[in-house]
C-alpha cells in the first residue's frame, strides 16, 4: 500500500524514543488484524460520483499541481499524472455545447461501461424560488440534459448527443441550500412581501414551526414546506428516462445535508414527501441521506429515520493522522459499525459503503498538514474489498469519484505515458472486482 507520511515521522521517532521496553507492542493494537477477504461471488451495483468540470475545465493552477511529480523535500505534491481528455470543460449553456464536448462524455459513458459501473451520481441541484413543477430547479440541471442526450451541440456543433447505452445515471438534491437556510423572502397571504425571509433552520428554529410561505406562483402561495414537494416533482422528467437508476422499482434520489432539515419529525417529512411526489407523479422516490466521514451514526438517529438508505461520504477527507496510520482498519471498522447501527437501531435501513482510490488536499490549496493518498493499485483492490465485505442489503456501493480533480480522487484514464499514468486500471480493477459476470 503506498501512502506518504509528511510530518508524522518526528513525532514517530519521539514516540519511539520514550517507549518503554515492556510497553505494548503494536501486535497489542485493536487494529491488528487483516481484513478478511470477500470472494466475488455475486453483483455489486456500482454507482460513481460524476463531479461538474466546469465550461473551462479545472482551475488552471489546481491541474498543473496534479501534473507535477511528488517531491516532499522542495515542497511539491502533485500525483505526476494527465487524464486521458486533458483538462476538458463541459458548458452548460445549450447554444455553447460542441461537439467535442459531447465526444468526451461519450468516452466517459463506454469507459465507465467497460469498467463495470453501472451508474453516475451527478452533482447536487437546488430548488428554484418563485416556481412550481416541473420547472423548480436550477444549479447543475442543464448537466443532465446534456449526459442524458436530451441536449446536445445542435447550436453550436453538428448536433451530436451523448448515448448513455446501459449506463444509468441518479440525481443528487441539496435538501439545505436554499430550503433550509434564510437567503429566500417570505409573503404575506395575499401576496405581499413580508420585508423578511425565510430562518435558518436549527434546532431552535423549525420547520413546521417556520413553514413560511417562500414562493409566489401564479396568483397563490407555497410554503417551505411544499416548495421541497415542488423540488422533487420537478425530478419526475429525469425518473421517467430509461437511463435513471432504480432500487427495487424505485427512482434513487440521493440526498445532500438531508441532516440540516430540522423539524419536530423527520420521519414524518420523509413520508410526506414521499407520498405527495407518489401521488403527483406516481413514482416513490427511494431516499439516500449522505452522512458526513468519521461521524458516529447515532447522531443521524433522528434525522435520517424514515430514509430508505444512509451512503457515507468519502472517508479519505480526513485531518486525523492516527486513523490515517491504521487505514484501511479503521475504515473497515467504521463501516461494520455504522451497517449494524442502521440496520439494527433505524429500522432496518440500508447502509451504502463508500471509496475513494485517492485524496490529496494540496492539489486543490496547497496544504501540507493533512493526510495524503496516491492512487495505488493494490490500495484500489483492498478499498473495493472493503465496499463488499460492508454493502449493505442491497449490495450498492459508490465511490468518489469518476472526475474529481479538485482532490485528485478520481478514477478517470489517465496518460500512460505521462509520470505515473495508468491508462484505464481502476475501471478494469473495478470491473474484476465487482462485476460478478
Amino acid at each position: 500500500m503506498k501512502r506518504f507520511v509528511l510530518y508524522g515521522m518526528a513525532v514517530l521517532g519521539l514516540l519511539s524514543s520514550c517507549a518503554e521496553e515492556n510497553g505494548p507492542s503494536p501486535e497489542d493494537s485493536v487494529f491488528a488484524f487483516d481484513v478478511p477477504k470477500i470472494e466475488q461471488t455475486q453483483e455489486y451495483p456500482v454507482g460513481v460520483f460524476y463531479i461538474n468540470v466546469g465550461s473551462n475545465g479545472q482551475d488552471a493552477a489546481r491541474y498543473s499541481r496534479l501534473q507535477e511529480k511528488f517531491d516532499p523535500a522542495n515542497g511539491r505534491l502533485g500525483f505526476d499524472l494527465d487524464l486521458t481528455l486533458g483538462n476538458y470543460g463541459v458548458d452548460q449553456d445549450p447554444a455553447k455545447v460542441t461537439d467535442l464536448m459531447v465526444e468526451n462524455i461519450q468516452q466517459e459513458v463506454d469507459w465507465c461501461i467497460a469498467g463495470g459501473v453501472d451508474f453516475w451520481i451527478l452533482p447536487a441541484i437546488k430548488a428554484k424560488k418563485n416556481a412550481v413543477a416541473p420547472d423548480c430547479l436550477e444549479g447543475d440541471n442543464r448537466l443532465y440534459d446534456i449526459i442524458r442526450g436530451t441536449v446536445g451541440s445542435d447550436v453550436a456543433g453538428s448536433g451530436k448527443h451523448v448515448d448513455m447505452k446501459q449506463l444509468k445515471f441518479v440525481a443528487t438534491i441539496n435538501v439545505e441550500d436554499p430550503l433550509c437556510q434564510d437567503k429566500w423572502e417570505t409573503y404575506n397571504e395575499d401576496g405581499t412581501l413580508t420585508g423578511g425571509k425565510t430562518g435558518k433552520l436549527s434546532n431552535t428554529v423549525l420547520l413546521n414551526e417556520h413553514d413560511d410561505i417562500c414562493s409566489w406562483v401564479n396568483g397563490r402561495g407555497y410554503k417551505r414546506s411544499e416548495m421541497f414537494v415542488e423540488f422533487i416533482k420537478s425530478c419526475d422528467k429525469f425518473f421517467k428516462d430509461e437511463h435513471y437508476y432504480r432500487v427495487d422499482g424505485r427512482p434513487m434520489v440521493v440526498l445532500q445535508n438531508a441532516h440540516k432539515l430540522y423539524t419536530s419529525d423527520c420521519a414524518g417529512f420523509w413520508e410526506y414527501l414521499r407520498s405527495a411526489v407518489l401521488e403527483a407523479t406516481g413514482e416513490e422516490p427511494f431516499f439516500v441521506g449522505q452522512m458526513d466521514p468519521w461521524t458516529p451514526p447515532a447522531r443521524y438517529q433522528y434525522f435520517f429515520t424514515g430514509l430508505d438508505a444512509v451512503a457515507a461520504k468519502n472517508m479519505y477527507n480526513n485531518s486525523d493522522w492516527t486513523r490515517y496510520q491504521y487505514y484501511p482498519q479503521t475504515i473497515y471498522l467504521n463501516f461494520e459499525y455504522c451497517l449494524k447501527y442502521f440496520r439494527d437501531n433505524m429500522g432496518g435501513i440500508d447502509f451504502i459503503p463508500t471509496g475513494a482510490p485517492a485524496w490529496n488536499k494540496w492539489i486543490d490549496n496547497q496544504e501540507t498538514d493533512k493526510p495524503l493518498m496516491q492512487h495505488d493499485p493494490d490500495t484500489w483492490r483492498e478499498t473495493l474489498n472493503i465496499l463488499k465485505g460492508n454493502a449493505g442489503q442491497r449490495k450498492i456501493v459508490f465511490i468518489d469519484s469518476f472526475n474529481q480533480i479538485q482532490y485528485g480522487s478520481f478514477i478517470a484514464p489517465t496518460k500512460e505515458d505521462y509520470g505515473n499514468g495508468y491508462g484505464t486500471l481502476y475501471l478494469d480493477i473495478i470491473k474484476d472486482e465487482m462485476d460478478v459476470n
